[in-house]
């Protein structure tokens, strides 16, 4: 074979071999795209629930305690140290039933004291007397001038004064020996002791506390943002020892004031329809309804997302699972779960767990099945 015969079998052979690697990288390439069409999207699985509005009544309930509507804090009319207390909280008294009673050694000195002063004063005073008489008669003889008579009756008067004046300190040592001794006010059932044996109380300082019988009230403690709401509700109470009973209440007072820890306001309710089972120091749950101003959907707090310019949940296309965010607003919370309003449909498909993760225009699945069955 000639060299031009090998020279050309060699160029036919280099052609063919090219061709073949052309071909074969074709074919990888279309592999490739065959693949990459053919792989999966991934989308997460998300729980989610499909919301209801509710244009009813909006409920809610806060904490309170059964108190009296009446309470009276005893207290000495005197100062002095308290010998003995005799009643416990929770104990029953009546009207003029003995509390307290204090140590009456100074208070019997004071009487002592303003006795023997009415005993000097009742002796000066019929002195006084016997010579303003004596002098009267002398000056009827002209034996001493008038100027001299003057100055024995003013002495006269001015110790029969005196005798007033110590009568009327020796009722008012009295008076406070018998104030060393507590008496209750009222019927009713002590509350609070404030004071112990043995301790120095002041003049007016409370040792006991007792709640009168009678009426009895909710006191409830009600968040400012809520104070005005409040006035146009209906009002239900629930004792926590049974809770299936019900009893009307009526709003009676609003504490002028804000609590300075809690910033909340005190609010007493009445309770008219109060019977046996009702006690002092039972606690009570307040329940209060009103017409909503706005159709609200009961979602699970952990819906709620923040990307700081205020909460909102995730909204998924029916279709095609893609999420939207819808700005809402929280009207209270319950029991976990959040009562929100804003542009929410009935019917409509929100993300109700990991929204934190989750974020705009993102294809999600529905947890249990595809977003289309999902309904």
């Amino acid at each position: 074979m000639s060299i031009k015969h090998k020279f050309a079998l060699a160029k036919d052979v280099a052609l063919s071999c090219r061709a073949l690697l052309v071909m074969a990288a074709l074919g990888l390439g279309l592999a490739g795209c065959h693949e990459a069409k053919s792989s999966p999207v991934f989308r997460p699985v998300v729980k989610t629930m499909r919301i209801a509005l509710d244009k009813g009544t909006q409920r809610r309930t806060y904490s309170g305690v059964i108190v009296a509507r009446h309470e009276v804090q005893e207290s000495f009319q005197v100062g002095g140290r308290i010998e003995k207390r005799l009643v416990d909280v929770g104990d029953h008294v009546r009207e003029g039933q003995a509390l307290a009673t204090l140590d009456e050694k100074d208070l019997r000195l004071s009487v002592e004291s303003a006795q023997a002063e009415l005993r000097a004063a009742l002796s000066n005073r019929d002195q006084a007397a016997s010579d303003e008489k004596r002098y009267a008669t002398l000056l009827s003889k002209q034996v001493v001038s008038q100027s001299e008579y003057d100055l024995k009756h003013l002495s006269a008067e001015e110790a029969r004064s005196r005798v007033e004046r110590a009568d009327s300190a020796l009722r008012l040592a009295m008076s406070q020996l018998g104030y060393a001794k507590l008496l209750a006010s009222t019927d009713g059932v002590v509350t609070k002791t404030s004071a112990e044996a043995g301790q120095v109380v002041s003049q007016g300082q409370s040792v006991v506390t007792v709640a009168r019988k009678g009426a009895l009230e909710v006191l409830v403690d009600i968040p400012e943002r809520r104070l005005q709401d409040i006035k146009e509700t209906q009002a239900e109470i629930s004792l926590w020892s049974n809770r299936d009973a019900r009893y009307k209440a009526v709003l009676r007072e609003t504490s002028p004031s804000a609590d300075p820890a809690t910033r909340t306001y005190a609010v007493r309710y009445s309770l008219p329809d109060a019977d046996a089972a009702v006690h002092l120091g039972m606690t009570a749950t307040l329940h209060l309804s009103e017409a909503a101003a706005a159709p609200t959907a009961r979602i699970p707090a952990s819906a709620l997302f923040n990307q700081g310019n205020g909460p909102g949940v995730w909204r998924v296309h029916a279709q095609t699972g893609q999420l939207t965010f819808v700005a809402v607003a929280v009207d209270h919370y319950t029991q976990g779960d959040a009562f929100v309003r804003g542009q929410l449909e009935p019917g409509d498909i929100i993300v109700t767990s990991g929204v934190q993760k989750l974020d705009k225009g993102l294809t999600v699945r529905l947890a249990g099945g595809d977003t289309e069955d999902a309904r």
